[in-house]
């Protein structure tokens, strides 16, 4: 997967800086039904994992990006 971009990248060591993120993303996997839940920063050209829980085994962690045109 290719690298997030700088100012992204930023956001996402915000995100994880924020102590219950484990947990905000526990009870929304729960609350769904899903055993993925993430928070992404998406732009015109990337779709970036901020924090992540993935159950489901997809294997997106924190710092992976997708093109944006892959995720629709």
């Amino acid at each position: 997967m290719p690298a997030i971009q700088a100012d992204t990248a930023a956001d996402c060591a915000a995100i994880q800086e924020i102590d219950t993120m484990d947990t905000v993303l526990e009870v929304l996997a729960r609350t769904t039904g899903l055993r993925i839940s993430m928070v992404v920063k998406v732009t015109d050209d990337e779709w970036a994992c901020c924090a992540v829980r993935d159950e489901a085994g997809y294997g997106l962690e924190v710092g992976d990006a997708l093109d944006v045109a892959t995720t629709y």
